[in-house]
């Protein structure tokens, strides 16, 4: 691929996860398309809640093809897939297109209500299994790459920066250079191109989209572990914001989407102090609010999220 000066202008390093794609390389890793060293814990704890009729998540993958159309089922907010998606109907034809069509697959195709269910069942018990309880431990190996990236390219500059994301990823001061596991020629035209760190990522791929080039690569800062129990807000936290409202914090990061009654209920006081603590709390641009008819949910911002995880890894083992 080459890039021109405007090129490198466009590139950036992402550093937040996309749990789209860390739902879907976690399946390639159990289907053994992609085996890593470094995520044997990791592939050993999610291994535990499978079960045969999971098997039929296999089916969306081949050598060539991985699915990236997950991005609903991994949200904080969960919701079902959509096979007639663009992206899910490109995964479809490809699969069509190479002979690789199950009965199950082919059923997802046309639609099938049964098959939709089926996967969006499976989906979801591996995302409870092997997603949730590693997100906090995710965004951490996701932002310390793209922190080193940053200083790299400031040392350095973009050439510097390229070179020292993977040894897949190659840049000769003129055209960027994938290890992929097939060849192909891409032209930027104009478009973005975005450097994915991915905790369960085993090699790079490429995911050229009508309005971005996404290169997805290993995120590779350190085991994927599971994050720690956040049930008590940390000291730091409830010196920071006091005990209730730093518990108020803790329980929106915990179950993103909580509602004022739920969170009211977990801290033991009235809807209407719940309220308080969470005006607090959004007006600090710790939580955001969304009002879906009569009901309120909360879900924390960035910072909110980064303030917990924060001051929980001040804490002693």
């Amino acid at each position: 691929m080459g890039l021109s000066t405007d090129d490198l202008g466009r590139v950036r390093v992402a550093d937040v996860p996309d749990f789209g794609y860390e739902l879907a390389l976690g399946g390639a890793q159990l289907a053994d398309r992609a085996a890593d060293r470094r995520l044997a814990g990791w592939r050993l704890d999610a291994a535990r809640g499978w079960n045969r009729g999971h098997g039929r998540l296999f089916d969306l993958y081949t050598q060539m093809y991985m699915p990236a159309f997950f991005d609903q089922v991994a949200a904080a907010v969960p919701a079902g897939i959509d096979p007639g998606s663009p992206a899910a109907t490109a995964h479809l034809r490809d699969l069509a297109r190479s002979g690789a069509l199950t009965p199950f697959t082919r059923a997802l195709a046309d639609g099938h209500p049964g098959a939709v269910s089926t996967l969006n069942r499976i989906l979801t018990a591996f995302r409870t299994r092997a997603l949730d309880p590693y997100r906090r431990r995710i965004t951490s190996l996701v932002a310390t790459s793209a922190a080193t990236a940053s200083v790299r390219a400031a040392i350095g500059g973009a050439g510097e920066m390229l070179n020292s994301l993977h040894p897949s990823i190659r840049w000769d001061g003129r055209e960027l250079r994938l290890n992929t596991v097939h060849d192909a020629e891409e032209s930027l035209e104009g478009r973005p191109l975005i450097f994915q760190p991915t905790a369960l990522a085993g090699r790079i791929m490429f995911d050229p989209l009508a309005d971005s080039v996404t290169v997805i690569y290993p995120a590779t800062a350190g085991p994927v572990t599971r994050d720690p129990d956040l049930d008590a807000p940390p000291q730091a936290l409830v010196s920071l914001l006091g005990a209730t409202r730093a518990a108020a914090l803790v329980s929106v990061v915990r179950t993103p989407a909580m509602t004022t009654g739920r969170l009211a209920a977990a801290l033991c006081v009235s809807a209407a102090a719940a309220s308080r603590h969470t005006t607090a709390l959004r007006d600090s641009g710790l939580i955001a609010t969304i009002r879906n008819g009569q009901t309120v949910h909360h879900t924390p911002t960035r910072l909110g999220t980064d303030l917990v995880h924060g001051s929980a890894t001040e804490q002693p083992a």
